[in-house]
């Protein structure tokens, strides 16, 4: 029997998704009244849980004066929420039971997953989702993770892949969003932002509150459980992230113009 007030939250519901015949899991696709889409896959017999969340807002959608802040807000989002406070008590919970997670910000999406043991799905999915509902940004947290964020790009800079990635980006048209330095470092995340007069956490919370809109978001669930089961457990955990009504954003305008076109770099 379905849950009334979990299918109160239900805009809509897709049960026949196509999937290979070798494959014995069961699917449900549903898109909630805020405007999310969830696809729940039920699997009595696997041996992880998991759940991965898609934000379809990445460093395109950086200020100027900042680059590196979507990316900043990944990290950022990992050490405390008003519900769970405490830093990393999210990355702690996965590791006491069998867990891991990680995250990663492109350009235009940014993406988290994690996978625990499958009894524990329920307190990791409680932790994950106040992710996209009240992170706290926390002065002292906001100081020390630009560390982090520094630390990852000074070991992207002995990278040929990225080397490559920041020099594409450089020769595009400088005035298009994918020229911007997407990854972020002490001086465009602290020093810079210091010498404008910013607030990095109060842009912290501005970037969250105006691009983590529900209606921008993905997220896929595999579980033990029955796909009713994993329905009750995951509806009320995530209908009341908050829907901006935002339309997904564009970039119609091509990043390399007539003028960008035909260089060579020695």
């Amino acid at each position: 029997m379905k849950n009334y007030s979990t299918m109160a939250h239900v805009k809509d519901v897709f049960d026949n998704i196509a999937k290979s015949a070798p494959d014995k899991r069961e699917y449900k696709g549903m898109v909630l009244d805020n405007g999310m889409k969830i696809l729940l896959i039920s699997d009595p017999t696997t041996d992880k849980s998991s759940a991965a969340m898609d934000v379809n807002a990445g460093s395109l959608l950086d200020p100027k004066e900042l680059p590196g802040l979507a990316h900043f807000c990944e990290h950022m989002l990992f050490l405390g929420t008003e519900k769970y406070p405490e830093e990393n008590q999210y990355s702690k919970f996965l590791s006491e039971h069998g867990g891991s997670s990680n995250a990663f910000t492109s350009a235009e999406h940014t993406n988290f997953y994690f996978d625990v043991a499958p009894d524990h799905l329920e307190g990791a999915m409680d932790r994950f989702a106040q992710f996209f509902r009240s992170p706290l940004f926390t002065p002292s947290a906001t100081e020390r993770e630009v560390n982090a964020v520094n630390q990852e790009n000074d070991k992207n800079i002995s990278n040929d892949t990225w080397r490559l990635f920041q020099l594409d980006k450089t020769t595009c048209n400088p005035n298009h969003d994918y020229s911007k330095f997407s990854t972020g470092n002490k001086e465009t995340l602290e020093t810079n932002p210091k010498a404008q007069g910013l607030n990095v956490r109060d842009e912290l919370l501005k970037f969250h509150t105006k691009y983590y809109s529900a209606n921008l978001m993905a997220l896929s669930v595999l579980g033990k459980e029955s796909l009713d089961e994993l329905q009750a457990l995951v509806v009320p955990k995530f209908c009341d992230v908050e829907n901006k009504n935002l339309t997904v954003p564009r970039w119609d305008e091509h990043p390399y113009g007539p003028e960008q076109l035909q260089v060579e770099i020695d």
